[in-house]
């Protein structure tokens, strides 16, 4: 019994030795953290005065920054051709064969009339300029936009004037222009 009752202590113990050894090591993980993240921290203070150190910049938004090595000529060229691209704009969708003014109107054979126009969206409107290698043609411009194409269904074609459209196909599109003698065409 004695030697079972031994046996039992001694397990005892190296269960319990076990528990401080573990006790411990987190004790001495804990210093040692506590001690590189103390160390971390007054680094910056050790190295020595940091203002003669750091370099400071600022920052200009783009609306304001004027690009390196960018031109005037390229600049103005930009604007021209966006005030160019606008009234192209409302141009074509003046003139658009299918314009909300003349509609495609169509007798569906239920009886009812579907009704379609094309309008574009001035939301998309985008333009881009570069230079070109022609001396002929010194500029070229990329006019994009999406065309939307509305529809409506009503029982009459007169109910058109009052009725909702939905926009069923967006096409999108993209023009080249030269600037040629002045002028963009």
């Amino acid at each position: 019994m004695q030697m079972f009752s031994g046996t039992v202590i001694a397990e005892e113990l190296d269960l319990t030795d076990l528990l401080c050894m573990r006790c411990l090591m987190k004790i001495i993980a804990q210093i040692v953290l506590v001690a590189v993240i103390s160390f971390s921290l007054t680094l910056p203070v050790v190295a020595g005065d940091g203002l003669d150190q750091v370099s400071y910049a600022s920052v200009t938004p783009p609306e304001v920054q004027q690009p390196a090595g960018r031109d005037n000529d390229l600049d103005r060229k930009y604007f021209d051709f966006q005030t160019f691209a606008k009234s192209k704009v409302q141009q074509l969708n003046r003139n658009h064969r299918f314009s909300r003014s003349r509609m495609d109107i169509t007798r569906q054979p239920d009886g009812t009339y579907r009704a379609r126009y094309h309008q574009i969206d001035d939301s998309t409107l985008s333009v881009k300029v570069r230079r070109s290698q022609s001396n002929a043609i010194p500029y070229v411009g990329v006019l994009s936009y999406r065309e939307q194409v509305f529809e409506s269904s009503a029982s009459s074609p007169e109910q058109f004037e009052q009725s909702l459209f939905a926009v069923v196909e967006v096409i999108p599109n993209r023009h080249i222009f030269s600037y040629r003698k002045g002028a963009w065409r």
